[in-house]
């Protein structure tokens, strides 16, 4: 899949026009285009039945064709196709279009991206070719060639961190603030930019992990607890009154597909939730995630019904009480889970008879239990 972003801001600089009118003829452009080009990603999609019933698409009535080209924010635009040849013939066309309603492309701050094939793209405007980006960052999430979260989960801590450090003088070590006002600022400034975006994160099991443990290592922080004092994040979270990462992305995603399925149809969002991609196979083996399958993998932690989550998330008020219930039972569950595999981890410690170490120190015969301890014990004396 071809992705390129263009930024449009020179009429604006040249003309001294707001950029309300740029934006305008950036559409009418757009519009002009799209009547001679039938190019772009066509999607089959239906959102009356089961949203985890694929077979439903393969209806022949009551199933849309839908043509998803262009994406519009501000001065930005985004166009997606599935070839090169697609979109150097595109971009060819939105630059004359372009040219008859006075708009210049800026070159340098163009983009494009090639997901999912063998070598990157080379696109031209005016026979001036487009850089080819590896990763870059659209509405504040960053885009990678790869499809992986990795890239925008390291920024997302890097930036969490950097907020953390700011605040250590004047609120996590300030001992004139409680408890409770430092988990409600951490809440509001830290969290919050942690988790930017996660609404639409289809983590993996490690991805979730990292940012577990970054939330574990701040509330230790601020709640003043040490490795040193052997407290468990059982009980760490329980003193923070806080859920886990992995709740909290789960009720972000929820209550985001609730928001959607509460779309009315047309919108790219519910279009894009309902269908799938007219054209094309997955490949062999196992896949990557797609976004159904973590909702499905978050309505049985929660122990929501997937038959009939529709008839409650068309309802707000009962999707977010629902969300609420079903989050406090998962957290219930998982803390139930953590605390047997800690009991069976001890047990098992306690009943295996011990192994003949073979690290000890030849000179004060401590046992130092791994290569490295005793490599770092050496060179104390």
């Amino acid at each position: 899949m071809i992705f390129a972003v263009r930024q449009i801001q020179e009429k604006c600089r040249e003309q001294q026009l707001p950029l309300q009118m740029a934006f305008i003829d950036l559409t009418k452009a757009f519009d002009l285009v799209s009547r001679h080009s039938e190019e772009g990603i066509h999607l089959h999609t239906r959102s009356d039945g089961k949203l985890f019933n694929l077979a439903r698409l393969k209806a022949k009535t009551k199933v849309r064709r839908v043509l998803i080209r262009e994406l519009f924010f501000a001065d930005d635009a985004a166009v997606v196709l599935h070839s090169e040849e697609h979109l150097q013939q595109l971009i060819s066309k939105f630059t004359r279009a372009y040219k008859e309603f006075g708009l210049t492309i800026s070159i340098k701050k163009t983009n494009v991206m090639g997901q999912g094939v063998n070598s990157p793209p080379s696109i031209y405007i005016d026979n001036k070719a487009l850089d080819v980006a590896e990763n870059f960052t659209y509405l504040g999430t960053t885009i990678t060639n790869n499809l992986s979260l990795n890239t925008e989960i390291d920024r997302r801590i890097a930036k969490a961190s950097a907020v953390m450090s700011r605040l250590n003088k004047r609120v996590w070590c300030n001992k004139h603030l409680i408890i409770n006002t430092k988990l409600k600022v951490y809440q509001a400034c830290v969290l919050s930019i942690l988790l930017y975006g996660a609404e639409s994160w289809t983590t993996y099991g490690t991805q979730e992990t990292r940012l577990e443990s970054f939330h574990l290592r701040n509330l230790r922080r601020i709640l003043g607890i040490r490795w040193q004092d052997k407290v468990t994040n059982t009980v760490v979270l329980k003193r923070a009154k806080s859920p886990s990462l992995h709740m909290l992305l789960s009720q972000r995603r929820l209550r985001w597909l609730g928001h959607v399925h509460r779309m009315r149809d047309g919108r790219i969002p519910k279009d894009i939730l309902y269908g799938e991609i007219a054209a094309g196979r997955r490949p062999a083996g196992r896949p990557s995630l797609r976004f159904k399958d973590v909702w499905k993998r978050d309505m049985k932690q929660t122990n929501i019904d997937k038959t009939s989550w529709g008839d409650k998330a068309s309802i707000r008020s009962t999707w977010k009480s629902q969300v609420k219930e079903g989050i406090k039972k998962g957290e219930k569950k998982r803390l139930k889970h953590l605390a047997e595999k800690r009991a069976r981890r001890k047990q098992r410690e306690t009943t295996e008879p011990a192994q003949p170490t073979e690290h000890l120190c030849e000179i004060c015969e401590k046992d130092c239990k791994s290569r490295i301890g005793l490599i770092s014990h050496r060179r104390r004396h």
